[in-house]
């Protein structure tokens, strides 16, 4: 049975799914002390996107190098994302309870605010991982490729892909929880990972210094 040959498609797609489960639980593991979930959300797109770029390792290694290098930026950047979406929670809850005394231009206001801090926050740990930059450099690249241009398509795209497990948990309900908790970070921050690379090496081309610069053509 030749797909059972190591060097086989089947058994490489086994291997990237069990790299992705075991990603996917350090991710889930290291998010639950809450302060360390930037930390460990910045360590797994710093995997993914070597796995996207083929370059092998040890995947354990990979996640707690970059998780320790990142940690600082990492937390501070999280506690900023945490606040902002806090912000935005309560100014919702308020319009869902009296959304009759505020005009409607308000409302899109508020609507328009939450997606567009969204698309931001699906850079803003990726690029951490890439890049080597300060914590407002970060945001400022996060804000660009979210923002300009053809990338704002690609960030759409991301947007989208970023909530189809949980639009999978809704429709489906316990049933999936398996799966879901195999492949929830990991299975869209590959697929992500994958939309965004050109992008990354566009801006590497453009004077971003990348952690660990990769020969790759821009796509």
């Amino acid at each position: 049975m030749d797909f059972l040959k190591p060097e086989s498609k089947f058994m490489m797609w086994l291997g990237i799914l069990a790299n992705l489960m075991i990603l996917n639980f350090l991710t889930l593991l290291l998010c639950l002390p809450v302060v360390t979930a930037g930390a460990s959300l910045t360590a797994m797109h710093y995997v993914l996107q070597k796995l996207v770029r083929g370059e092998e390792g040890d995947i354990m290694e990979q996640y707690f190098r970059a998780f320790k290098m990142n940690f600082r930026q990492a937390m501070i950047l999280w506690i900023i994302m945490l606040f902002v979406f806090a912000v935005l929670f309560v100014d919702w809850r308020i319009i869902r309870m009296q959304g009759d005394q505020f005009p409607g231009i308000v409302i899109i206001l508020l609507y328009a605010a939450i997606v567009v801090i969204y698309l931001i926050s699906l850079y803003v740990f990726p690029v951490l991982a890439r890049y080597k930059n300060t914590i407002g450099g970060t945001l400022k690249t996060s804000f660009a490729m979210a923002a300009y241009g053809l990338s704002m398509f690609r960030t759409i795209i991301c947007g989208i892909v970023n909530l189809v497990p949980l639009a999978i948990l809704w429709v489906f309900g316990y049933s999936v929880i398996p799966v879901f908790l195999a492949f929830c970070f990991t299975g869209p921050g590959i697929v992500r990972a994958r939309i965004y690379r050109g992008l990354f090496s566009s801006y590497e081309g453009a004077g971003q210094t990348a952690i660990e610069p990769a020969e790759e053509e821009n796509e």
